[in-house]
């Protein structure tokens, strides 16, 4: 799956058995657990919205919520450059982690009702699926780096170490300019061909 790939949280099928396995396996022999009071009665969850054929559909405020995470996500690129400047190192690896989570929700918003919904809705335009799919793939990749770069950059211990904010300061300026680029491109080239159908 590609998310696993720019979240870098691969599992093997044998981690999963093993874990299955481990949990499993019955306790010594002890005394019986303690009986528990039924649980009090619950109102009836609703059953969750159906779509047509359990495929993504389109959202017509997805649009406007993706433009708002990349503000967020650019606000937040801004708010690291002034701590640089301010020689605020050390709130630096705090504000990193901040924007990688916002970057990880969304990386996965975009992933899970843009491009599915987009993949299906181009399937018979086959230039516009072209487009979708070296935007999807220029992503993934893109999604690697920057997570490697938060990774990399969200402990305090390169804080102490002036050639490790020199380089800090390269990498950062080269991502902002990787994000500003990709927020541009995709607002004004894949973003309009997100349609109903």
């Amino acid at each position: 799956m590609w998310l696993k790939s720019i979240f870098n949280k691969s599992a093997t099928v044998d981690q999963d058995e093993e874990r299955l396995r481990a949990a499993g396996t019955p306790a010594a022999p002890s005394s019986p657990p303690p009986v528990r009071a039924a649980a009090p009665a619950r109102p009836e969850l609703q059953p969750a919205a159906s779509s047509a054929n359990n495929q993504i559909q389109y959202d017509e405020k997805l649009i406007s919520q993706l433009k708002g995470d990349h503000a967020a996500l650019l606000l937040m690129y801004s708010s690291v450059a002034n701590k640089m400047s301010s020689d605020s190192w050390e709130s630096i690896p705090g504000a990193l982690r901040e924007m990688r989570m916002a970057m990880y929700g969304h990386l996965l918003t975009e992933g899970v009702k843009l491009y599915s919904y987009m993949r299906r809705n181009l399937a018979e335009e086959p230039n516009l699926l072209e487009v979708y799919r070296s935007y999807k793939r220029e992503m993934d990749g893109i999604g690697r780096v920057a997570f490697d770069f938060f990774d990399k950059y969200q402990g305090k211990d390169w804080l102490l170490r002036p050639d490790a904010r020199t380089g800090f300061k390269s990498e950062f300026e080269n991502l902002g300019k990787v994000l500003v680029d990709r927020i541009t491109r995709e607002e004004n080239i894949l973003y309009p061909l997100y349609l109903p159908s």
